[in-house]
């Protein structure tokens, strides 16, 4: 049923669907540009010793913590998700039931008569 609250809730999941897409672009992005950093800054002790440096170990918490805030903030959404579909259950009790307010899906606005043109 198409009513008020239903298209509320559409343009809420989409902008937080959308919000869960911008966040993982920008948490890949923070953890490639740390992987090219620190593929730089192996040069030397590979070179040297033959293996990763020690700078490697800040990389590894790094990613750990950017897939963690990633994570809690997937669920964040996803729990204020299913919440908001309690709420639209919930909302949609009266109009299942009662008929308020009306289903709007395919209604229109009724245009006003137009005015007659005089004509001389």
């Amino acid at each position: 049923m198409a009513t008020p609250h239903r298209i509320v809730d559409g343009a809420a999941d989409g902008l937080a669907e959308g919000a869960k897409g911008l966040i993982g672009t920008i948490a890949d992005g923070l953890k490639g540009a740390g992987e090219s950093l620190m593929r730089a800054l192996d040069g030397p002790p590979q070179q040297l010793l033959g293996r990763e440096g020690p700078h490697r170990i800040m990389d590894r918490f790094n990613d750990g913590f950017v897939d963690g805030a990633r994570h809690a903030y997937k669920e964040t959404v996803q729990a204020l998700q299913i919440t908001g579909e309690g709420l639209q259950s919930a909302l949609d009790h009266p109009p299942q039931n009662v008929g308020l307010p009306p289903d709007i899906g395919g209604m229109s606005l009724p245009l006003p008569p137009r005015p007659q043109i005089p004509r001389w």
